[in-house]
């Protein structure tokens, strides 16, 4: 099969002929790729469609040119967020699917917490202790009427139970969309009862995993998540009344 491109969208193919080269393995993390004049013969295209393909994948952090030495394949720490963020942020129901991915790497981190805690407590008490720890700076968040430190607090309870899976992407995805979960933090506890249930919440997931049980565990935390859905529904509930109520309040009078 040919890799020449046939089609009129010569960039994006282009695109894509380069995000294949790297996907299939023929170029990995460090490697160089051919020259801009290479990869135009390769693909049948003109150099400048090559040029414009690989000015995005820079953009983006998924390829880096250097000057005088070419243009070279990146590890994933160096890839932008802003694509990631740009689709989340134009997306109707973003959040709610971020909880349900949310869901999935902390399902894992919770049954390697409580199955550590059944085999040997002593090897997990050390990320029992930060989370309790966590929930102690929420409620003194609360106590001295800071947001900010109390959704820090919220969001590093939830990044350590992630960490527990030892899983390096997971880490760097919750890193990534840490912007959109301290807006689920924020949007789900703006009432000061609320708030003040926040830190019991989490306690109730500390004591879960204590409890060695994990069916108990990963039910406590379906119906943490699921308790943030509703909340969030309840939110965007508001936010879709408070629109159209303005967007009535724009027409004008006959």
């Amino acid at each position: 099969m040919s890799d020449r491109i046939q089609q009129n969208t010569v960039v994006n193919q282009a695109m894509e002929k380069i995000k294949a080269l790297i996907a299939s393995g023929k170029y990995k993390t460090g490697d160089r790729l051919p020259t801009e004049q290479q990869l135009a013969d390769t693909f049948g295209i003109g150099r400048t469609s090559i040029r414009e393909a690989i000015k995005v994948f820079n953009h983006i952090g998924v390829l880096e040119s250097k000057v005088a030495k070419g243009t070279f394949v990146c590890n994933r720490s160096k890839i932008s967020s802003e694509a990631l963020t740009w689709a989340i942020m134009l997306g109707d129901n973003e959040f709610f699917d971020l909880l349900e991915m949310r869901l999935v790497m902390e399902q894992q981190g919770f049954f390697y917490l409580v199955e550590g805690f059944n085999k040997k407590p002593s090897a997990v008490q050390p990320m029992i202790d930060r989370l309790e720890a966590e929930v102690s700076n929420m409620r003194r968040a609360i106590e001295d009427g800071s947001d900010s430190d109390r959704i820090d607090a919220d969001y590093s309870f939830h990044g350590i139970i992630i960490e527990a899976c030892n899983n390096t992407l997971f880490d760097e995805l919750y890193l990534i969309l840490k912007a959109f979960l301290y807006e689920e933090i924020r949007r789900t506890r703006t009432e000061a009862r609320g708030i003040e249930n926040v830190p019991k919440a989490h306690e109730e997931l500390v004591g879960a995993i204590k409890s060695g049980d994990i069916s108990l565990a990963l039910k406590v935390l379906r119906n943490h998540i699921k308790d943030i859905k509703s909340l969030m529904d309840r939110s965007y509930q508001k936010l879709d009344s408070s629109h159209k109520n303005l967007q009535a309040s724009e027409i004008p009078f006959s």
